[in-house]
């Protein structure tokens, strides 16, 4: 996910929770379901390199 505002990480749990309550289609809900938890990752993962100082 390349911008790190909070309202993109809330768009995505949004997403998530549709996608769970999804009950037609569980094979394609699933798949997205798991590129939504890699958006959260890296998110995760992005938030944490903006917040920490860097070494150089």
């Amino acid at each position: 996910m390349a911008d790190s505002e909070p309202a993109a990480l809330a768009r995505l749990r949004a997403a998530d929770e549709a996608l769970r309550a999804q009950r037609e289609d569980r094979h394609r809900a699933d798949a997205l379901l798991e590129m939504v938890a890699t958006f959260v990752e890296d998110h995760g993962r992005c938030s944490l390199s903006w917040s920490t100082p860097s070494d150089s």
